[in-house]
């Protein structure tokens, strides 16, 4: 008899392969520290090679407002914190099926999912916070293509990030403005990454040996630009170094590292988003040590070295955490 506060055990022995895969991910935030409206369109479809079965979505502290099956309102129940749905399409064509939840970041003090930190939004999804943001088959093993859109306060939120290439941005009534992003590799939800807030880069443009142009950012507060040079050269380092050894060039239009004060990782590697605490970031001649300046080199070619080894290639199942680590 399992007590409260107990865990399962779960043995890599009993891995069956999920009921369904999802295909597309496309997400629309409005940000809003005490409640963050988050619609989740998927294309899902099933996987024929398992039994037919309930599709069971993972969910944690999330207000349900709205589901829709292609469109059309649908029963659902719960089970625990999972949403069960049971009346889906048979076949194995493709289906959408669309989510509405609200949850409130200000009030997140797990640090996953998405919270708020300084009055900025930060997300931290590895290994089971995906399931804090929104319904989800939150499990390494489906990997999907996701298109993010978000939308928020344009005073208090002038940087809108999220995974892969930034294909439209503009205003909105109310002194609201979006930003839209899209991920053209697919990936687990472990890697979805999102910061909103007031931080400023320092930029470089690189070029690839095959001719083509990148953009890498170092996000931080501002007042901290004069500590991120060292953070940018480990950055370019690493780069062309991945593309020089391996033939591993990068593989999107650019790539971020925005330094936060909390945080409760090493730092992660979210897909072209990656999301370090300040000390792994931050460093001058006055004020670090070699000690600082080596960890920093470290930390930002192991979460950049992630873009292939362990992004591109990852994890069936969380028994695998060794191959993409070491």
């Amino acid at each position: 008899m399992l007590r409260e506060g107990q865990a399962t055990a779960i043995h890599r022995a009993d891995y069956v392969a999920p009921a369904y895969w999802i295909d597309t991910v496309d997400l629309s935030f409005d940000l809003d520290p005490a409640k963050t409206r988050v619609l989740n369109k998927m294309t899902l479809r099933r996987n024929t090679d398992v039994p037919a079965q309930p599709l069971k979505l993972d969910g944690e502290e999330l207000n349900l407002a709205r589901v829709l099956v292609n469109g059309q309102g649908t029963s659902f129940k719960m089970d625990g914190e999972k949403l069960v749905l049971e009346n889906l399409p048979l076949g194995p064509e493709p289906f959408e099926l669309e989510i509405f939840t609200t949850c409130a970041p200000a009030k997140n003090t797990k640090l996953m999912g998405l919270y708020v930190s300084n009055d900025s939004f930060f997300t931290q999804c590895e290994a089971e916070g995906f399931r804090r943001i929104t319904y989800f088959l939150d499990r390494p093993d489906v990997m999907a293509s996701y298109t993010v859109t978000l939308r928020a306060d344009k005073a208090r939120y002038p940087v809108l990030l999220s995974n892969g290439n930034l294909v439209e941005q503009g205003e909105l009534e109310g002194g609201r403005h979006f930003a839209k992003w899209v991920d053209p590799h697919k990936k687990p939800a472990y890697l979805f990454a999102l910061v909103a807030g007031q931080l400023v880069a320092l930029e470089q443009r690189i070029t690839s040996r095959a001719g083509k142009e990148h953009l890498l950012q170092v996000y931080v507060r501002p007042g901290d630009m004069d500590k991120t040079e060292h953070a940018m050269n480990s950055l370019m380092a690493s780069v062309v170094w991945d593309e020089a050894r391996f033939g591993l060039p990068l593989d999107l239009e650019r790539f971020m590292i925005v330094a936060t004060s909390d945080f409760n990782m090493g730092a992660m590697e979210n897909k072209g988003l990656n999301i370090f605490p300040t000390k792994y970031v931050l460093a001058n001649q006055a004020t670090a040590t070699d000690a600082d300046y080596s960890n920093i080199e470290s930390v930002v070619g192991h979460e950049y070295f992630h873009n292939w080894t362990g992004n591109r290639v990852t994890c069936r199942d969380w028994f695998q955490l060794s191959l993409k680590e070491g």
